[in-house]
């Protein structure tokens, strides 16, 4: 699945709402220039006092424009919302799709940066394709069709009009586009500036406040507040002098096509009645087409949006899921890991990794950050496959099993669990949506959130997440160790779960967490001395080779 892909597929599922939008933009444009250019006609003819009768056909059609034109933009504006909503939800569906295998994988963007991807980029992509593809298509039919006119009235009033039209619909566009440029960079990089500045804030907010250094935050984000407002007011004030040029040109082309329309006239070759004709058409076609020249200020910005997808869509999916799954043996309880390496763009993160885990197994994983502990966790949990070796579960390869049949056996807490935006036990109930509240209590009990849940005003039923997730660092992770509770796998993993505990929580937490999996097998990646007593086994990750560490070598 690929980004342009993508885009065509959600066009093609909208396609009646686009073409009904564009049938009635069409018909919008051409009432405009059929209501200009008969008024024009019927105004300078009624001057000059004619039979009554004789104007009877150039009234009627002047209504029929303006009826048409009326209910044109009525058309126009619902299926254009219509389209718009639709394809806005087909490329949020395909791209949170092409997301889905990357981000717990540690391929996609981090938490700020999905944000940006799924929310603002995707919905620059479809303004793209609503608010600018559909307005220029009908302006320059707008365009085309008034220069015809023009040119059979009046020829040079034709060329004028066409010098107005392509300096408002081509050179003002790419100079408003190439102004435009930094201005929507720097917002862009501001914003996902912010949006990383609010996670760290909601993430560690504590940490920031004890520490003393809440006075940095608020400064950070003042200074952000700073550079967005200056980079909008370029922008604005951008857009204000494309208008204001496109008015200018306007006025120039209604003056130059007033006079040549004048001479044509004291020379004879137009009727008296034609005289208003050009310059209303001229003023039609020029406001339709100088209407879209400000929306392009941030055309240049929207097609990097479109590049940022891209640019996630041509990433290799992390997984290969095998066409025809073999059957796992339900007893299957045991992980193997053989001699497994994986490396990322040429660099090696593991090299010799040789695991088993069976029941009663507490094997407990240390080593330097960035070692390769986690990557080896998202390989046991086939969020990646390996680029050499082999893993096992039971007497199945994983690469027979496809990524659900390893999970339903394998658990996996990374370091950063997700809040969602519902209550307490709406938290918990995406790991069991069957679960009961007995069930949930005990959860929270076994993973130390019971002083949580005490100090919550309505209990379970709490509302967390949003804007901040109303938890600290280390809440949040034992938040995803309830969850992993209530499912019960018979191997799981467990990703610094108590980083951000004081000792004696974090004893609490393992020793919780060690008593309710007997005998299934853990693994505990963590760095602190006081998660090893419960280990059967101690391993360390060196220069990207799994090794056996005696107990009393310590971490």
């Amino acid at each position: 699945m690929r980004v342009r892909g993508v885009v065509h597929n959600a066009l093609g599922l909208e396609r009646r709402s686009l073409r009904r939008a564009i049938a009635a933009g069409l018909l919008v444009t051409f009432s405009t220039i059929g209501l200009s250019g008969t008024s024009a006609w019927l105004i300078v003819r009624a001057a000059q006092e004619p039979a009554v009768l004789s104007l009877t056909v150039p009234m009627g059609l002047v209504q029929l424009f303006a009826l048409s034109k009326a209910a044109g933009r009525y058309v126009e504006r619902t299926q254009t919302h219509r389209a718009a909503l639709g394809v806005m939800g087909h490329v949020r569906a395909s791209v949170a799709r092409l997301l889905e295998p990357l981000v717990p994988a540690g391929l996609g963007p981090d938490s700020a940066g999905i944000v940006d991807v799924v929310l603002r980029d995707v919905e620059r992509v479809q303004d793209l394709l609503t608010a600018v593809a559909g307005p220029l298509l009908t302006s320059a039919a707008a365009g085309v069709a008034t220069i015809l006119i023009t040119g059979i009235i009046v020829p040079w009033t034709a060329l004028t009009l066409f010098v107005g039209l392509a300096i408002s619909a081509v050179a003002l566009p790419m100079f408003a586009a190439r102004l435009g440029e930094r201005s929507e960079n720097e917002m862009d990089l501001v914003r996902r500036e912010l949006t990383s500045l609010f996670d760290r804030a909601a993430q560690g907010g504590d940490e920031y406040v004890m520490a003393g250094a809440s006075e940095s935050l608020v400064r950070d984000l003042e200074g952000l507040e700073v550079r967005f407002d200056r980079a909008q007011r370029r922008r604005t004030t951008m857009m204000g002098v494309i208008t204001g040029l496109t008015t200018l040109i306007s006025g120039l082309c209604v003056v130059a096509s007033v006079a040549l329309t004048a001479v044509a006239l004291r020379e004879g070759r137009i009727s008296t009645a034609l005289l208003a004709v050009p310059a209303l058409l001229s003023i039609a076609a020029l406001e339709l087409v100088g209407a879209v020249a400000p929306s392009l200020v941030g055309l240049r910005g929207d097609r990097a949006a479109l590049g940022r997808l891209q640019g996630i869509a041509s990433v290799t999916a992390p997984v290969r899921e095998p066409e025809e799954p073999v059957v796992l043996d339900r007893a299957s309880d045991v992980v193997r890991a053989r001699s497994v390496a994986r490396s990322f763009d040429g660099q090696s993160v593991l090299v010799d990794a040789s695991l088993v885990l069976g029941p009663g197994d507490v094997v407990v994983l240390g080593g330097p950050s960035g070692g390769g502990k986690t990557t080896l966790a998202r390989l046991l949990a086939k969020f990646l496959d390996p680029s050499g070796g082999s893993l096992e579960l039971g007497s199945a390869s994983y690469a027979g099993l496809s990524s659900h049949q390893v999970r339903e056996r394998v658990g996996f807490v990374d370091d950063a669990p997700h809040v969602f935006s519902t209550s307490l036990a709406g938290n918990l109930r995406i790991a069991s949506p069957h679960a009961s509240d007995e069930e949930l209590l005990m959860a929270l009990a076994t993973a130390g959130l019971t002083p949580l849940l005490a100090s919550l005003p309505d209990g379970l039923g709490t509302r967390l997440g949003g804007a901040t997730t109303g938890l600290s660092g280390g809440e949040q992770r034992r938040l995803g160790v309830a969850r992993e509770l209530l499912v019960d796998r018979p191997v799981v993993v467990f990703d610094e779960p108590t980083e951000g505990l004081d000792e004696r929580t974090a004893a609490e937490v393992i020793d919780a967490i060690v008593e309710h999996y007997e005998p299934s097998a853990l693994l505990i990646i963590s760095h602190r001395d006081g998660d090893y007593v419960n280990a059967t086994r101690r391993m360390a990750l060196r220069n990207g080779t799994l090794v056996e560490v005696k107990p009393a070598a310590g971490p």
